[in-house]
C-alpha cells in the first residue's frame, strides 16, 4: 500500500497498481515513494508507457536461444 494525499487533502492508502491511473487522471497532490513525499506536477514521476514505432532494436528470446529481430 502505498500512502498519498488525494486531490481534497486527505490522506489515504491505495494498492501501488493503482497509482499509475491515478497520477494520469490528476486525483493526486503527492504520495510517498520509499523515503520521501514526491509532489505530482513538481517533482520527477514515472512516466506512461508509449509504443514505439521504430524499428525494434531489442533482443527477443525464443527458448534459450537468443534471437535478434
Amino acid at each position: 500500500m502505498i500512502d498519498i494525499i488525494n486531490k481534497d487533502f486527505q490522506n489515504a492508502k491505495v494498492d501501488e497498481y493503482l497509482l499509475d491511473s491515478m497520477i494520469a487522471s490528476n486525483k493526486l497532490i503527492a504520495f510517498h515513494r520509499s523515503n520521501e513525499w514526491v509532489v505530482v506536477g513538481k517533482d520527477a514521476v514515472r512516466e506512461l508507457h508509449t509504443y514505439y514505432l521504430g524499428k525494434e532494436r531489442r533482443r527477443i528470446i525464443y527458448g534459450t536461444d537468443f534471437c535478434m529481430k
